[in-house]
């Protein structure tokens, strides 16, 4: 089966994960980006202590500066790559948006599980490739900046890998219509 427009005849809605309005699926996703933010600073001062990353004094605002344009460039970069995949997949352009918590790419697209898997996962990859290639590639002063860019991309796809993880337990039969924050899911009835 491939992703379609038109819910196949037999589909019903088996079940919705909406990550804004369910205070369940928020408190997980956003406990979960929490805790890997956690860890992961956890072990930036690990790495700071060990003197595997530096701080540098004279360069430290243009290093803040740096950073915070950044994050700010990595968000919609990060909801470009999710469209990019979603239109790939689907063959039209994705949906963009912001709410007041999240920013997102969405589809009237009705998924194939693999596709909504590989749609999810697609921008903590690529971004992940990238900053981790940057950790090696950027002069020791400059280091922390990008572990602290892969701090935002692991923990800022806490929702994408909760969804991930949760498509993972359905069957390959089902479909999932991704309209941004809310994914409604639709199996054989």
């Amino acid at each position: 089966m491939k992703s379609t427009w038109e819910l196949p005849e037999g589909y019903g809605q088996k079940f919705v994960i909406d990550l804004k309005d369910n205070k369940k699926h928020f408190r997980i996703v956003n406990g979960l980006a929490l805790g890997l933010m956690i860890l992961l600073l956890a072990l930036l001062a690990l790495l700071l202590w060990e003197g595997a990353l530096e701080l540098s004094s004279p360069q430290l605002p243009l290093q803040l500066l740096v950073m915070a344009l950044g994050y700010v460039a990595y968000i919609p970069l990060h909801e470009l790559a999710h469209g990019v995949f979603m239109r790939r997949c689907s063959g039209r352009r994705a949906n963009y948006g912001f709410t007041l918590v999240y920013a997102y790419a969405g589809s009237e697209c009705y998924f194939t599980k693999h596709d909504h898997r590989v749609i999810s996962l697609a921008p903590v990859t690529f971004w992940g490739v990238v900053f981790l290639a940057l950790l090696f590639l950027l002069p020791a002063p400059w280091r922390w900046v990008a572990y602290l860019w892969q701090v935002g991309n692991l923990s800022g796809a806490a929702g994408d890998f909760y969804v991930f993880w949760r498509l993972g337990k359905e069957p390959d039969t089902i479909l999932c219509q991704d309209t941004g924050v809310k994914m409604a899911i639709f199996d054989k009835r």
